[in-house]
C-alpha cells in the first residue's frame, strides 16, 4: 500500500475508532478515552483482572510507539479496576497517587495488563485501595505499577454504573453514524478531524487530538491542552491516565539527550477542569547517565491539578 492510500485508511480507521468512542459514551458506566481505545477485561477473577487494548494508528505517535496518554489510561483504568471487585458497584473512585518503573521496552503492539488488589488503608480518614500490575506490549513486560484510590460519593448528574465488565452485552461495537450526534459529540468530531489535518511525520494523530505536543523552554518544557469530552472521564473531568501521560511527554520534551523515561511517580491533588490544562516541566538534574525532572499540571485559573517527578536515562 501506498503512502497515500496508507494516510486515507488510517484516516478512516481513526473516524471509526472516534464513532465507536462516541456510541460507547452513551451508556453509563465508563468514559469515551476507555471507549475510543477499546479497552477489554477477558479475564476477570477474585481480587485480579486483566484488561487489554488493541493498537493502531489512531493511538500510536509518529514514531510508532504507543501515546505515553494512551498508555496512562489504559495503566490507570487497568489498576483502578481490581479493587472495584471488592467494592460497591456504581462507587467513584479518584485515583490519589499512581507509580510506574519503565523496563525500557517499547510499546508498539497490542497491549495487556495485569492488575491485582493488595488492600485497603487502615485508619484513614476516607478508606483507600492499593493495586499493583504488570503491563504487557506484545508478551513483554513495558512497566511495573502501582496505584492508590479512595472512593469519593458519586455526583447525582451522573449515573456511574454498571461498567462495561459488569454487562452482559460487553463493549459497544458499532460507531455512532454522523447524522445521531449531539452538539458535545459533534465537537469531538470536529477535534478529531482538526487532528487528523495537522498530523504528519512528526506528530501524529492522537498528539493533537489528545493535545499531547510538549516544547522546551529554557529549563524544561511546557504544554497546553485545550479541555473537552475527548479528555474526559465519567464525571467530566480529564481522565488521571491522560493527565499521567501529558505529565509524561512533557518531562520527556524537557530533556531531550535522557530519552529513556525511567520511572514516574505522580500525585493527583485536584481534579483537571475549566478550559485548559498547563503543564510545566523543570529539570532538576541533568548529568551524564540520568536526569530528574518535577512537572506540575495546573488549570486555567492556577489550581494545582498533579505533581509529578520523573527519572530519565541517556
Amino acid at each position: 500500500m501506498n503512502s497515500k492510500l496508507r494516510d486515507k485508511f488510517d484516516a478512516g480507521a481513526i473516524r471509526n475508532q472516534v464513532l465507536l468512542g462516541l456510541a460507547g459514551n452513551r451508556s453509563p458506566g465508563f468514559h469515551f478515552p476507555g471507549y475510543f481505545l477499546q479497552l477489554a477485561w477477558p479475564r476477570i477473577g477474585k481480587d485480579s483482572i486483566d484488561e487489554t487494548m488493541p493498537v493502531g494508528p489512531h493511538c500510536r505517535n509518529a514514531n510508532g510507539e504507543i501515546n505515553l496518554a494512551a498508555l496512562g489510561v489504559m495503566l490507570d483504568t487497568a489498576l483502578a479496576t481490581a479493587p472495584r471487585l471488592r467494592i460497591e458497584p456504581g462507587a467513584r473512585q479518584a485515583t490519589v497517587q499512581l507509580n510506574v518503573q519503565f523496563t525500557g521496552q517499547p510499546a508498539r503492539g497490542d497491549l495487556m495488563m495485569t492488575s491485582k488488589l493488595m488492600g485497603f488503608t487502615a485508619d484513614t480518614a476516607v478508606r483507600q485501595s492499593l493495586a499493583s500490575g504488570v503491563l504487557f506490549s506484545e508478551g513483554k513486560p513495558v512497566c511495573y505499577a502501582n496505584g492508590t484510590f479512595m472512593v469519593l460519593p458519586p455526583p447525582t448528574s451522573v449515573t456511574l454504573a454498571p461498567l462495561p465488565w459488569q454487562r452482559n452485552e460487553g463493549l459497544q461495537t458499532e460507531p455512532l453514524p454522523t447524522s445521531a450526534l449531539d452538539a458535545g459529540e459533534r465537537m469531538v468530531v470536529r477535534a478529531c478531524e482538526a487532528a487528523l489535518v495537522k498530523a504528519d511525520k512528526d506528530h501524529s494523530f492522537i498528539e493533537h487530538f489528545w493535545g499531547v505536543l510538549p516544547e522546551p523552554t529554557n529549563d524544561g518544557a511546557r504544554c497546553r491542552v485545550k479541555n473537552g469530552q475527548h479528555l474526559g472521564n465519567r464525571v467530566g473531568h480529564v481522565q488521571g491516565g491522560i493527565l499521567l501521560g501529558l505529565a509524561a511527554a512533557t518531562a520527556k520534551a524537557a530533556v531531550p539527550r535522557h530519552p529513556l523515561l525511567s520511572s514516574v511517580a505522580a500525585w493527583f491533588i485536584s481534579p483537571g477542569k475549566g478550559e485548559a490544562l498547563r503543564i510545566r516541566s523543570k529539570v532538576l538534574h541533568a548529568g551524564r547517565s540520568f536526569a530528574v525532572v518535577r512537572t506540575e499540571i495546573r488549570t486555567s485559573d492556577g489550581t494545582r491539578v498533579l505533581e509529578a517527578v520523573s527519572n530519565h536515562a541517556a
